[in-house]
């Protein structure tokens, strides 16, 4: 599944490429994903214009000039793909929905596991799936960065308290913290060498403070690298991301650990299964 990093880019590209379009028309070609398709779609996109694509946690929010915004999910295998109208169209296996604008683009929605969701909503109204979201890891100004790690971990200390959980999986539960995905997880806590085994309410607050540096770290530094093409994750223009070259442990399982080598000590990465997931980690460097 894409993740924040992925997300993000594929945002940033809708953004560059579709503000200020206005929209000719748009067609469902199925009726549901995870959830139904509203039909209301195409009348209520007809001639509005793109104003603005805002991502929250693993959303995608399309603003538009009518106050209505459309929100998209990519789910386990869905991409957004913008192809200019000179380009031969095709529709493709698995394209569920088609917006062409009056400047000569194309949007498509692909999805082969139809697990993404495509919802329409009055953007005056938070849509549900936004209501109980926990705050972003990342600053919205790179500027206020540092600032911002302080408050983050002021708000993870005391929601942590009380939270016997594993680390790992409270930082997965979106309702704590929003985007977070299996893979940044576990290069977050290796990077902070915090095991995904302990128990959240055991991190002293210089332990959070730390993992926040390191979650925004590795995010920042997967969003440059064009974020992890893993099966179907592909930027709006098909090119894929190279982040999946710098894991040091997702994956890895059975590999040497990159940082007991700098020690000159040799151990190699273990795999865990936690709340069903796989948890990457050095037994070594991870306490």
């Amino acid at each position: 599944m894409p993740e924040l990093p992925e997300v993000e880019i594929v945002k940033r590209g809708l953004k560059n490429t579709l503000t200020g379009q206005k929209i000719q028309s748009i067609k469902r070609h199925r009726h549901n994903l995870r959830h139904n398709i509203p039909i209301a779609l195409e009348t209520a996109l007809g001639n509005s214009r793109i104003i603005n694509f805002v991502r929250r946690g693993k959303y995608i929010l399309m603003e538009l000039d009518n106050q209505f915004t459309v929100l998209f999910h990519l789910g386990m295998s869905g991409k957004l793909i913008v192809q200019p109208l000179n380009t031969r169209y095709e529709k493709q296996i698995h394209e569920h929905l088609t917006l062409i604008t009056y400047e000569e683009y194309y949007l498509k929605f692909i999805d082969p596991r139809r697990f993404g969701i495509i919802d329409l909503f009055l953007t005056k109204k938070k849509h549900k799936l936004l209501i109980n979201m926990g705050p972003e890891p990342l600053a919205s100004d790179e500027k206020q960065s540092e600032k911002y790690c302080k408050e983050l971990s002021d708000y993870l200390f005391k929601k942590f308290k009380n939270k016997k959980q594993f680390i790992k999986n409270v930082l997965l539960d979106q309702h704590i913290i929003a985007g977070l995905g299996n893979i940044y997880v576990c290069e977050a806590l290796f990077l902070s060498k915090i095991s995904p085994f302990r128990r959240a309410l055991s991190l002293s607050f210089e332990e959070i403070y730390s993992l926040i540096q390191s979650i925004q770290t590795i995010l920042l530094q997967a969003i440059k690298a064009g974020g992890s093409s893993m099966r179907d994750y592909v930027h709006v223009n098909g090119k894929r991301g190279y982040f999946q070259m710098q894991w040091n442990v997702y994956g890895k399982e059975g590999e040497y650990c990159t940082f007991c080598l700098k020690l000159n000590n040799i151990n190699k990465i273990k795999r865990g299964i936690q709340a069903g997931r796989s948890s990457f980690y050095c037994d070594l460097c991870q306490k």
